[in-house]
């Protein structure tokens, strides 16, 4: 699932034309979770093209480390790709995961 941090707020588009925005107190513990793990991994091999130039399908691909296959990467400076069951992605999509996050539809 593609993510975007910017200055605090987390963007997760959870579904085509649709996205969930968190601020650090509302963010879902489970994405948390997996944002934590994704940065103590460090950056080395994020892509170093411009965030203007990333194409749909470069998001889906680790190029990091084996062991991020399961919980996700970084992408970019800003962009993240989580990897999450279908549960979590449901709860995320109906607001049920976190009742204070505020969505917006596009």
């Amino acid at each position: 699932m593609p993510c975007r941090k910017i200055t605090g707020i987390y963007i997760v588009y959870v579904a085509d034309g649709f996205h969930r925005m968190y601020t650090e107190e509302t963010l879902p513990d489970e994405l948390k979770a997996k944002f934590a793990m994704i940065l103590a991994c460090g950056n080395q091999t994020m892509l170093v093209e411009p965030e203007s130039r990333l194409q749909k399908m470069t998001v889906y691909v680790n190029t990091q480390s084996p062991e991020l296959d399961e919980i996700g990467w970084r992408v970019s400076e800003t962009y993240f790709c989580l990897v999450l069951d279908r549960l979590t992605l449901s709860s995320l999509k109906d607001g049920t995961l976190n009742e204070d996050e505020a969505s917006i539809q596009l």
